[in-house]
């Protein structure tokens, strides 16, 4: 079940090159969260690894526990899950016709190291193959969204029973994003007949770059 796996990303200790985990602070893995919501189309999120957790965040894992349940009752008692990076991947999916329950989750499930880390392909490959395929088997859906290239590279190469639509990431500092949801708000009928073909010619799942189309 999902929540097994929560429960083991929580407790994964493997240190993996170029990542920071040390729960005696209040860092430790994290995303992974599921989002009910009470529309129809349910989906599954991807980006490439949590940002640096705030000090409001370690303070609220040591007094609370750290356990998963502590760290998804912040994500929406906090205000964590409007931020930006969620709020405008979520307004965007929502108009591509995606109003039922999102999985949130990552390639990598830690924050990286240092200020301005890159992740070693390594450490993707052994989170992904020891979490995200788990999680993508266990979650009902047909529908991945990728944030980013490295994430949709990754996930178009690893889950072909899925249609893969990568999207910019919402807080890149190119207003990509920003461009794609304002054409999606223009153009809507375009954007939902073309997401609507998630098979090809050959009846394989598809993956495609939405602001490619």
């Amino acid at each position: 079940m999902l929540k097994d796996l929560q429960i083991n990303l929580i407790k994964c200790n493997l240190n993996c090159e170029g990542i920071k985990n040390d729960p005696k602070k209040g860092v430790i893995p994290r995303c992974l969260v599921l989002e009910e919501r009470e529309g129809k189309n349910n989906c599954i999120v991807v980006g490439l690894n949590p940002g640096k957790c705030n000090k409001q965040e370690r303070r609220y894992l040591l007094k609370n526990g750290i356990k998963f349940n502590t760290f998804s009752r912040y994500f929406f008692e906090s205000g964590l899950k409007d931020r930006p990076y969620f709020k405008r991947t979520r307004d965007l999916i929502t108009l591509l016709g995606f109003r039922g329950d999102i999985l949130w989750t990552d390639l990598a499930k830690c924050e990286c190291l240092g200020k301005n880390g890159k992740l070693p392909v390594q450490t993707l490959r052994v989170c992904i193959d020891r979490y995200l395929r788990k999680e993508v088997e266990m979650f009902e859906c047909s529908t991945i969204f990728a944030l980013g290239n490295v994430a949709f590279d990754f996930c178009a190469l690893s889950f072909p029973d899925h249609f893969v639509v990568g999207l910019p990431h919402p807080s890149g500092s190119y207003g990509d994003f920003y461009k794609l949801k304002k054409r999606v708000k223009r153009y809507t009928k375009y954007y939902l007949k073309n997401i609507s073909k998630t098979k090809d010619s050959n009846h394989n799942y598809q993956a495609i770059q939405l602001s490619k189309i």
